[in-house]
């Protein structure tokens, strides 16, 4: 990989840890909710289908990331958290051995 691309990927990541962050504040509040509010989740749910299955034509891969946090459970979620720090901290090191050079 090149500065750019590891650049590029470093915003991606950023994304993917905002969406999961959101996912799993969602998971681990559903408890406390009451039942209008679980109503008004389902409508939420609705409308962020809507928007992967737009964004589907345009940008397939996106798409099935964005699908696959939207459905992850909580555990998933968390562990998904995990890598995506993972990710980051390889991609740091990338980009400061390109610096280096």
């Amino acid at each position: 990989m090149d500065l750019n691309e590891v650049v590029r990927a470093m915003f991606l990541v950023d994304g993917v840890r905002w969406l999961l962050k959101i996912r799993t504040m969602r998971l681990s509040l559903v408890e406390d909710k009451e039942p209008l509010d679980l109503i008004e989740d389902n409508v939420s749910d609705q409308k962020v289908q809507d928007k992967i299955n737009e964004l589907r034509r345009r940008h397939p891969t996106a798409a099935d990331i964005l699908e696959r946090i939207h459905n992850m459970d909580l555990k998933e979620a968390t562990m998904a958290t995990f890598a995506i720090d993972s990710m980051e901290r390889l991609l740091k090191l990338r980009a400061a051995l390109i610096l280096h050079k």
